[in-house]
């Protein structure tokens, strides 16, 4: 199987499962990567091939070059993007002097040595401290104390912020409440944001109509755009994430999106945060070891005399989209636990881009195609 077809799985899991139940999702593929990424480095190679990697060597330039993109970003003009790693050790517990080293070189982690016993609450409070303050206020709590049990050894964390300014913003005197048809027809009346007579990137596929929003660029050579995927049927967003999911750089390029002028834009102002349990759709893909209470080895990882398996993979994102730009946020957890387009005519006809219904969006750098953000809109009450 191909790298492509192998990372996009947990993506298409993830997207399918949450749509099933009819709720908005947002995939932070980066700040997941991340935190399965330094788990991966001394296990088994069904995870690797689950996120799309050969080998560790591979997983670490993948990791790096992730890494470059939020170094490199021009926070004063351009898009301000931000990733910080954390990891909380258990007093009982030491990690190996290679698992520092990456932790230290690789993910500029901070490692905090904690009493999960007594002092949980404690702990509960400094993570999410710490997220609020990573995620610039987006994501105020990444774990509960729930999360926390006596057997918890080690703590891993990402939190990801994106913020971006549209190139072409909309006025606020422009946005007007209108009809957004559900999935199962119903309708509900939500704000949109509109434009008229701009020149977008724009393409259409069998199944949708794709539309291109770059966002205001600063002094570096990174360039971030938000790419909307909207369904020409109203209920047509599950059958396009079983395309879009398997690569959704690939489905761009063959879309050919060519600059068009768009005789009306409206799309939604929207606020919405989910929150996922990434470890039963990593499970149904076949990626079951690491969460079997010693069926793997962490000896790579950290020093115990007992058995360790994963416990938790958790994430929570959060976008906003306005007038003037996109604001978003992404935190992911896991928890180690010890176990006793098409070709216009010339002139092109009128073009409308209305997404008043169910549709797919992806934050993305274009130089590299890296994603920041995928997410779905389904009902945005």
């Amino acid at each position: 199987m191909a790298p492509k077809m192998k990372k996009a799985k947990i993506n298409k899991q993830i997207t399918q499962q949450e749509v099933a139940k009819e709720e908005e999702i947002i995939n932070q593929n980066f700040s997941l990567r991340v935190v399965m990424h330094v788990i991966q480095q001394h296990l088994a190679n069904n995870m690797s091939v689950l996120l799309g990697h050969v080998d560790v060597g591979e997983l670490n330039e993948s990791a790096r070059k992730l890494s470059d993109i939020v170094k490199g970003s021009d926070h004063k003009n351009g898009p301000k993007i931000s990733s910080a790693n954390a990891v909380w050790l258990d007093r009982r517990f030491s990690l190996k002097a290679a698992f520092k080293k990456i932790l230290r070189d690789v993910h500029d982690a901070q490692v905090r040595v904690v009493d999960f016993v007594n002092k949980a609450d404690k702990v509960v409070k400094e993570a999410n401290s710490w997220a609020e303050e990573k995620t610039n206020g987006l994501i105020k709590q990444i774990l509960t104390r729930d999360d926390i049990k006596t057997d918890t050894c080690l703590l891993l964390a990402n939190a990801l912020y994106f913020k971006g300014t549209w190139h072409k913003a909309f006025e606020s005197k422009n946005t007007k409440h209108d009809d957004f048809t559900l999935l199962n027809g119903d309708k509900v009346r939500v704000p949109f944001m509109n434009q008229w007579n701009e020149y977008f990137d724009y393409g259409t596929s069998d199944e949708c109509q794709v539309l291109k929003m770059s966002y205001r660029k600063g002094a570096s050579s990174e360039a971030f755009s938000m790419y909307v995927f909207l369904p020409y049927e109203k209920n047509g967003l599950p059958n396009l994430l079983g395309k879009m999911m398997i690569d959704p750089n690939s489905f761009i390029n063959q879309v050919k999106l060519k600059t068009a002028k768009i005789s009306k834009l409206s799309i939604l102002k929207f606020d919405f945060e989910s929150n996922i349990d990434l470890k039963k759709p990593m499970k149904e893909l076949g990626l079951t070891l690491p969460f079997k209470k010693g069926c793997m080895d962490f000896s790579g990882i950290i020093d115990s005399p007992l058995p360790l398996y994963v416990s938790d993979v958790v994430q929570k994102c959060r976008v906003k989209t306005n007038e003037r730009g996109t604001e978003a946020a992404a935190a992911t957890h896991a928890r180690v636990t010890f176990f006793c387009a098409v070709q216009y005519l010339n002139p092109p006809p009128p073009i409308n881009f209305v997404a008043d219904h169910p549709f797919m969006f992806m934050t993305r750098e274009d130089n590299s195609g890296c994603g920041i953000f995928v997410g779905t809109i389904l009902n945005p009450r």
